[in-house]
């Protein structure tokens, strides 16, 4: 079926009480894994095409899998371009067709987050593409953005519901104690400042970091207002770790697609897992 929009997907999840999976994708058997996972449970799905995998491959040719496979899949998938820093990245993503797009201005100051912000709003509507946002600063680190827990930012209800207002944006990542990538600790998530962000913020809440999140907080974060999860290293490594096994089960071989298939089962597993834990499940 044809992408969706992320304005199809969240507020109905947040309204419904479940979230979107937000998967992002390095390779064309990880976007196969991402939908086989969704549609075996029947789940609308986001993949996310982030600055690790534009550097490496590409928006257009990352973006380019996503569409061919969404042509064929049973479920609602959206595009999403994960962690654009500037104008040009974003109007790169929205060539390439991409659905939803977030632009993070989350290290700048406060006012300038929201100026530029309100910016790529006006640019991406007129598309008809939403936005997502981000205020305060994530700890640790994913897709070459570095941050030392200790300087990590918590979002504080009054400044994100003035952001949503001053800038139109369309769903709203606010920093309440996830980390990006995997450390030695389990984060724990600040699920009292998410339920006071959500009673002055009505739009669907996202949650970076969702890698290494049990199941147990993913859920109260979602009842407190998460309408989207973002798992980026958990897949990653997930898929690495997978190709490594099949190549130790098969021996010498010169037949790379024994290794990718245990990849993509890893991948696709480790979906399967965060769509159970979201809730998702039958929500498509």
């Amino acid at each position: 079926m044809p992408l969706r929009s992320a304005l199809d997907l969240l507020p109905r999840a947040r309204a419904a009480g479940h979230a979107v999976g937000a998967f992002s994708i390095h390779s064309p058997e990880m976007v196969e894994a991402v939908f086989d996972a969704a549609e075996a449970a029947a789940a609308p799905v986001i993949l996310q095409v982030g600055r690790r995998a534009v550097r490496n491959s590409g928006v257009e040719q990352c973006c380019a899998w996503v569409r061919q496979r969404a042509s064929r899949s049973a479920v609602p998938a959206c595009l999403h371009l994960d962690h654009a820093l500037d104008f040009d990245a974003v109007v790169r993503g929205l060539r390439a067709g991409c659905t939803s797009v977030m632009y993070d201005g989350a290290e700048l100051p406060l006012a300038e987050n929201a100026r530029r912000t309100a910016e790529i709003v006006r640019l991406a509507h007129a598309a008809g593409v939403p936005v997502e946002a981000e205020v305060g600063r994530v700890g640790g680190v994913e897709d070459d953005i570095s941050v030392e827990e200790a300087e990590a930012r918590l979002a504080g209800p009054e400044a994100c519901a003035r952001f949503v207002a001053e800038t139109g944006c369309d769903s709203l990542a606010p920093a309440v104690g996830s980390v990006h990538g995997l450390g030695s600790g389990v984060p724990r998530l600040r699920i009292d400042l998410l339920r006071r962000i959500a009673a002055v913020v009505p739009l669907p809440l996202v949650l970076h970091g969702g890698s290494g999140l049990d199941g147990a907080q993913m859920r109260a974060a979602i009842g407190a207002g998460v309408a989207k999860v973002n798992i980026d290293t958990e897949l990653r490594r997930a898929f690495v770790a997978g190709l490594r096994e099949g190549l130790e089960a098969h021996g010498p071989t010169d037949d790379p697609a024994l290794a990718l298939a245990a990849g993509t089962a890893a991948v696709r597993a480790q979906v399967a897992a965060r769509i159970a834990d979201f809730g998702a499940a039958g929500q498509a």
